[in-house]
């Protein structure tokens, strides 16, 4: 096809010329024509009409509201949602009766197979390590390692009632966080 179109683009050039190479004003040439195998070489099977109209079988509407629930729960598994408040502490794998220091919000909650976190907030790390050196023990949990790192962090791990965890915290001025870890 690329021949023929440059064929056809050297016949288009010569076709004004005269038979000495003038520009053919003086002395008409011969009559250009397009050779015929230029024309057999063209493609066939081309459409030979444009669609002016756009297809029926398209949806007319879209759906115009979200589901308002989903689960958050897949078998095996366990809860996949971020939970806040208490409902953080209904996690598979987070006891019933896990303490939680007065003061502190739960803000945020999730369980995967046999690992649950439960983030705090609102408390400094010397409170959260204070509260729990004596409210794990009294609650029957055991404190297996307590790692102070001054009073801008602090972690515990323990172990009772089915799952092993730790503590997490963290803090700077106003920005105070702490992560429980319960796994089963």
């Amino acid at each position: 096809m690329l021949t023929g179109l440059a064929l056809a683009g050297l016949v288009g050039l010569t076709a004004g010329c005269g038979p000495d190479g003038s520009d053919g004003a003086t002395t008409p040439g011969p009559s250009a024509s397009l050779p015929s195998s230029l024309a057999s070489a063209l493609p066939t099977g081309l459409p030979t009409t444009i669609p002016t109209t756009l297809p029926t079988a398209l949806p007319t509407s879209l759906p115009t509201s979200l589901p308002t629930s989903l689960s958050t729960s897949l078998p095996g598994v366990g809860r996949i949602d971020g939970a806040t408040g208490a409902d953080a502490l209904k996690g598979t794998n987070v006891p019933a009766d896990f303490p939680i220091p007065p003061g502190a919000k739960v803000k945020l909650g999730a369980s995967l197979a046999g690992t649950s976190t439960v983030t705090l907030t609102g408390l400094t790390p010397n409170a959260i390590a204070a509260f729990y050196r004596t409210a794990l023990p009294a609650a029957g949990y055991r404190i297996t390692s307590d790692s102070p790192a001054g009073g801008a962090a602090h972690a515990l791990a323990f172990s009772g009632h089915g799952v092993t965890g730790g503590i997490g915290t963290a803090g700077f001025g106003q920005a105070q966080g702490t992560v429980l870890l319960f796994s089963k």
